[in-house]
């Protein structure tokens, strides 16, 4: 697991062949673009790096993720669009027979993905499936879930989608496909297989194995480069992978959240948003126990205080980052303890 920040002697486009993008929070926030984000993602393209897009989201088609970010600017084809419907159906298909029946609880997205790998998709428990698979769609509905139930009590292999508890709505926060996976698991005592969303690795691989398409190189995986904004789901999902990851400020994450981390929820990277992609990231120092340094920042520990040389200065939060996670990693200092700077990043 990440214990210091890495850095490059080249531009990350050019330091990784493959990125593999997390949408909400990254790229766009809702129906919004994210800033500078289509910008930064066609010049990593022009660079030759290969970008794909990875999302727990299992109800959206892909073909409507593409049309979306085609009106941001990006040239995006819907193949680029991993979502976790797509790594469900590849799942399913290595574990059950050819023309399997499986039954479903989710959207046409995931029924359509199904078909594409042969498999027979059935809405009975009758119809004697070979496996369950439950996605989140918004109609869901008490009959599914209970033939879902059903069909798990018989022997289905139950396969998810994703395993988050929440997921944000117009009006709030929802229940998400956790939340509606916890009743079945209550109604049968049987945890899923396997699930195929963040921060469960899986999709990291499929997408990688997607991007080969068309006798297309398999990427190796020191060259691809894991990039969101929760630490997790895509920075935990990419450490459980083996790969390395790069978060953004411009979702989720906070700085208080970095400096804090435990070992398997730390970046490789951390950068403000992505037009870090066009740069080297700079080297850290262990100037002593209680001392880092990136380039010009400092962070260093005084008392009971972290101490930084510029609250707006992003390579300070890195200092900063090193810093704590040396602390803890020691043992001998309670970082939660610890009065931490607080940060102004906002975008320049």
């Amino acid at each position: 697991m990440q214990t210091v920040l890495k850095a490059t002697e080249q531009p990350i486009e050019q330091a990784y062949g493959l990125a593999l993008l997390d949408l909400d929070g990254v790229v766009y926030r809702g129906k919004n673009p994210v800033d500078y984000a289509s910008e930064a993602i066609t010049k990593a393209q022009q660079a030759g790096m290969t970008v794909e897009y990875t999302t727990n989201n299992s109800s959206r088609y892909q073909q409507t993720v593409a049309d979306q970010l085609q009106g941001f600017g990006l040239e995006v084809e819907p193949w680029q669009i991993i979502t976790s419907s797509v790594v469900a159906a590849r799942m399913v298909a290595r574990a059950v027979p050819k023309g399997a029946k499986v039954l479903i609880v989710g959207a046409g997205h995931l029924r359509e993905e199904l078909e594409k790998q042969g498999l027979v998709v059935v809405d009975r428990v009758e119809d004697n499936p070979a496996a369950v698979v439950q996605g989140w769609y918004p109609e869901v509905g008490w009959n599914e879930l209970a033939n879902a139930s059903y069909a798990v009590e018989r022997g289905a292999q139950y396969f998810v989608t994703n395993r988050d508890l929440t997921i944000p709505r117009e009006l709030g926060i929802a229940p998400g496909s956790g939340s509606l996976i916890q009743a079945v698991i209550t109604a049968t005592g049987v945890e899923p297989v396997a699930s195929a969303g963040k921060p469960e690795a899986a999709m990291y691989d499929e997408a990688r194995l997607l991007a080969s398409h068309d006798g297309a190189t398999l990427v190796p995986k020191d060259r691809c480069l894991a990039i969101g904004d929760r630490l997790d789901t895509d920075i935990e999902a990419g450490n459980r992978g083996g790969y390395d990851s790069l978060v953004v400020l411009t979702g989720v994450a906070d700085p208080e959240q970095l400096m804090l981390a435990p070992a398997h929820l730390r970046p490789t990277y951390i950068s403000r948003d992505l037009r870090d992609l066009h740069v080297a990231m700079p080297q850290l120092v262990r100037v002593s126990d209680t001392e880092w340094r990136c380039e010009n920042a400092t962070a260093e520990l005084a008392g009971d205080e972290v101490r930084v040389s510029d609250v707006h200065d992003i390579n300070a939060l890195r200092a900063a980052c090193n810093l704590l996670w040396s602390l803890a990693d020691g043992g001998k200092v309670d970082t939660a303890s610890l009065r931490l700077p607080e940060f102004q990043l906002q975008e320049s």
